[in-house]
């Protein structure tokens, strides 16, 4: 008689790693957009700060270009000209600082930090 092994997901295996799934995926459409936020206020930091004539610029004028930068990448959600600040003791550092908080499950929020600083130089 020849007797073969069963191989392959039970339905109970299958729902566990359908529900694993769906679990990651509803978490990663929560966070990646945050994620996406911050890399394009690096980018837009990076470009003042590759800009020579920065360092002379007023810091209005700095939040200004980081803003437009911000708003050009559909980005411009969570950081206000509150969480940019600009310092001149040695050199011109701009300093942004900002929090997000989603709404996950029920009464469950995630909470995300960024920060970054860059300083203008000659």
């Amino acid at each position: 008689m020849n007797i073969q092994k069963q191989s392959g997901l039970t339905l109970m295996g299958f729902l566990m790693v359908l529900v694993l799934g769906l679990f990651f995926a509803y978490t990663g459409m929560k966070i990646i957009p945050s994620y996406l936020e911050y890399n394009a206020l690096v980018n837009a930091l990076r470009t003042v700060q590759s800009d020579p004539e920065s360092f002379s610029w007023p810091p209005s004028k700095i939040r200004d270009r980081i803003q437009r930068s911000l708003w050009v990448s559909y980005a411009s959600g969570n950081i206000t000209d509150r969480n940019i600040r600009i310092s001149r003791n040695e050199g011109v550092k701009v300093h942004v600082a900002y929090e997000v908080r989603k709404t996950w499950i029920g009464n469950i929020d995630l909470i995300m930090h960024f920060t970054k600083t860059v300083t203008l130089s000659r």
